[in-house]
């Protein structure tokens, strides 16, 4: 009985590890990669560098430059093959040389774009910012917004409140760069942030947290003694009733979104800040594209192109790295409790236990002592 009993604990302990090996790679691997993209999820280089692990396969890396190329976006394509080199994926010569075409192109290209910018305010580009700016700078662009928004705003007509209130923040900068040139920097970040508001690079979600926190900071009377002041073109009255029109804080705001617009211009060029901002749910998320940039460099576009919003935050699929996290912990645990299991069973092959006496032989080995004949006397001779 006993042998049937150690015979059924083996076989129970050889079934337990036939199904850990089993569970092993399904459960292990994804846990493993939940634990690390969990470790990671407040730190977006190191969040990207993983998933591109997977992410960044030859077919992807070939469709992306593909893509770049089609739409003559220099920069994009650049950073593709910045990325296939740390990866170290070969890319074909062919498409090397479609790259080295598109700087053939370039000054093409910039008075298109530039020309746009100045004209419909949509920068696409450098040179497209350059344009934009160009008439941002002298104050006509954020008086003809204005004007316009602020005009609907005052009448209780449906308004844009982004373009009110970056017009509202851009009048004091304009005024602060011709003065002493203070404002530069925060006036470019604002006129890419219209720029994209214009040419529908938002994100919805993004463009919904800026306009509640613009309507939250506006002041009904005060944007409308500004647009009083713009249509009689009193351009110093207007700027300083946008001044009052807007609250600090919502300025602050702005400015600062501006600043980190700015930085990833410099970093990405103004169409990689275009896609952040058609990714960007909120400015934290621009915050995270800035640190991104800061590890990434010129692999950030693509990086961005391959991964999407996957490339800023953990998004929607926590849950999921948590159930796998716990997958594997629970797999762990039951390979201690099965490495116990096996030390026990040969820790008593090895070592055998000393066959217990029970209580009933122990009392018949007594009455056996009890009528056992007495040993004979010797006698000793005399």
């Amino acid at each position: 009985m006993r042998r049937i009993r150690a015979a059924a604990s083996w076989i129970g302990l050889l079934a337990g590890g036939a199904a850990l090996a089993v569970a092993a790679a399904p459960v292990v691997v994804p846990a493993t990669l939940a634990g690390r993209l969990l470790a990671a999820a407040d730190d977006p280089g190191a969040l990207a560098e993983i998933r591109l692990e997977r992410a960044a396969t030859p077919d992807s890396l070939n469709a992306g430059l593909d893509a770049a190329l089609a739409a003559e976006d220099e920069d994009l394509a650049l950073s593709f093959l910045a990325l296939a080199e740390a990866r170290g994926i070969a890319i074909d010569p062919a498409r090397r040389v479609r790259v080295e075409a598109l700087a053939q192109g370039r000054p093409l290209r910039a008075a298109r774009d530039f020309a746009l910018g100045a004209v419909s305010g949509e920068a696409e580009g450098t040179a497209g910012l350059a344009g934009s700016l160009a008439a941002d700078v002298t104050g006509i662009g954020d008086l003809r917004d204005l004007l316009r928004e602020g005009g609907r705003y005052a009448r209780a007509e449906p308004y844009d409140p982004l373009l009110l209130g970056m017009a509202l923040v851009g009048l004091p900068l304009t005024l602060a760069t011709w003065t002493a040139g203070a404002g530069a920097a925060p006036r470019t970040g604002m006129t890419v942030l219209k720029a994209a508001r214009r040419g529908g690079r938002l994100s919805p979600a993004l463009a919904a947290s800026l306009g509640r926190t613009v309507r939250a900071g506006l002041d009904r009377e005060a944007v409308a003694r500004a647009v009083a002041a713009t249509a009689r073109l009193d351009l110093a009255g207007a700027r300083a009733a946008a001044g009052l029109a807007i609250r600090p804080g919502t300025v602050a705001r702005l400015t600062n979104l501006a600043g980190d617009t700015l930085v990833l211009g410099r970093r990405t060029g103004q169409r990689g800040v275009m896609q952040v901002l058609g990714l960007a749910r909120d400015p934290a998320d621009l915050a995270r594209a800035v640190r991104l940039s800061e590890r990434l460099g010129p692999r950030t576009r693509a990086a961005l192109a391959l991964l999407g919003r996957g490339a800023l935050a953990l998004g929607g699929g926590l849950a999921a790295l948590a159930s796998a996290l716990l997958a594997g912990l629970g797999w762990c645990l039951g390979l201690a409790l099965f490495c116990r299991r096996l030390g026990l069973l040969l820790g008593r092959l090895i070592w055998r236990r000393p066959v217990r006496r029970t209580a009933a032989g122990r009392a018949r080995d007594t009455q056996g002592e009890g009528t056992m004949p007495a040993a004979p006397h010797r006698v000793r001779p005399i």
